[in-house]
């Protein structure tokens, strides 16, 4: 399979980049500095709202997976919804119908426990109210599409090796469980597109 990894230079991005590649397939890595490609990868150069550098990069792909994310020291809040208006543009573009976004179980209240749905998500709403707006307006921008995307919806993100038995919540989050390793998310990710059961479905991770 040809994989095409937007955000490659991330690290849930590299994660997926490698997970794919030790998985037998051929990957694209999408960056913005062609240096900060994982290596063993084909590497493409595009902004994430380029749509037609992105439709370039799509080109002969099978599948896409879209790891761009927030970052805290730029204070771009939009760049989740226009990174997936300019993808869902760029795959009907190119003919990709599979994509797996990376969002965030934060953003969420779905069937969560107690300490999360009344203490944590709340406070979290308000410290991080402008990107939880931009990760639903994703996954809206998603589940209007005719693609066949899955929103990979991990808890907090934390640095470290990922484990493969990773728990899963499909259209629901995980209760008592409260981070992800940014290299869960990778292997996660390449697993979702062999996974026919969770396309159009939101996909909570954690470990």
């Amino acid at each position: 399979m040809r994989v095409v990894v937007i955000g490659a230079s991330g690290r849930s991005g590299g994660a997926a980049a490698g997970h794919a590649l030790a998985a037998g397939h051929e990957v694209v890595s999408v960056v913005r500095r062609p240096a900060s490609a994982p290596e063993g990868t084909i590497v493409a150069t595009a902004d994430a709202r380029d749509v037609a550098a992105l439709t370039t990069a799509l080109r002969g792909a099978d599948a896409v997976i879209s790891a761009i994310g927030h970052v805290r020291t730029d204070g771009d809040v939009v760049v989740l919804q226009e990174g997936i208006a300019a993808l869902l543009a760029a795959m009907g573009a190119a003919g990709v119908s599979r994509v797996v976004a990376v969002s965030a179980a934060g953003a969420y209240v779905a069937g969560d426990d107690p300490l999360s749905r009344f203490v944590a998500k709340p406070i979290l709403e308000r410290v991080l109210k402008a990107n939880n707006t931009d990760t639903r307006a994703m996954d809206a921008a998603l589940a209007a599409s005719a693609t066949e995307w899955t929103s990979l919806r991990p808890s907090r993100l934390i640095p470290g090796t990922g484990a493969a038995d990773y728990r899963v919540g499909v259209d629901r989050t995980v209760r008592w469980h409260y981070s992800t390793r940014f290299d869960t998310v990778g292997r996660a990710a390449v697993d979702s597109l062999a996974r026919e059961d969770w396309i159009r479905r939101a996909v909570y991770i954690t470990e």
